[in-house]
């Protein structure tokens, strides 16, 4: 006897079974997307599951990452952008080691944020970040209470960053601006005030 898996959204539940290839509402052109920015055929996906298993996350929080790439072979492209699980992954890359179809589930993620981020689609903690590294070449800048903590350990008190070579900072800033992030951080959180 199979057990049918609830799901708390119904109607998720409903788009991802196997009657039919595409909902209604799925845009077939989302996975080519997902596909050629994150360079990883997710369409090969044949969810063993094994992603989640190797997940250091998905114990800890509701993040499942086999669901994600599910939706995204589906076309399910408003529930992936719209789903603020999207941003728990660590990009460890546990599960692209570990899968047995030797695809790059992290990759399919990172893509699927990047098209979110082009809708404005992301935490103000993630925008906040941004700020700080173009501010400093860190998303945790150095403080007095971790160069204590280093000094104690016997490390220099700057680490080998930008702390300790501020030359580098004007080039990461160069990136940053190239790909319009800080402008756009700051653009969001200030409509978001």
């Amino acid at each position: 006897m199979a057990v049918k898996k609830d799901y708390k959204d119904q109607n998720l539940a409903e788009k991802l079974r196997d009657r039919k290839y595409y909902a209604p509402d799925s845009n077939p052109e989302f996975l080519k997307e997902v596909e050629k920015i994150g360079q990883t055929p997710a369409h090969m996906c044949y969810q063993c599951g094994t992603c989640t298993g190797s997940c250091p996350s998905a114990p800890r929080s509701s993040y499942r990452i086999r669901q994600f790439m599910r939706k995204a072979v589906l076309g399910l492209e408003e529930e992936c952008l719209t789903d603020p699980d999207l941003w728990l992954c660590t990009t460890c890359y546990s599960c692209t080691d570990r899968c047995p179809r030797d695809l790059a589930p992290t990759d399919a993620i990172m893509a699927m944020r990047n098209l979110a981020f082009k809708r404005d689609i992301i935490p103000r903690n993630f925008l906040q970040t941004v700020q700080l590294i173009y501010k400093s070449g860190h998303g945790v800048p150095n403080n007095d209470a971790n160069r204590a903590a280093r000094k104690k350990l016997g490390l220099e008190e700057e680490p080998e960053t930008t702390h300790k070579y501020p030359e580098y900072l004007p080039g990461i800033r160069k990136i940053l601006d190239h790909y319009r992030l800080k402008e756009n951080a700051d653009r969001i959180l200030a409509e978001g005030e």
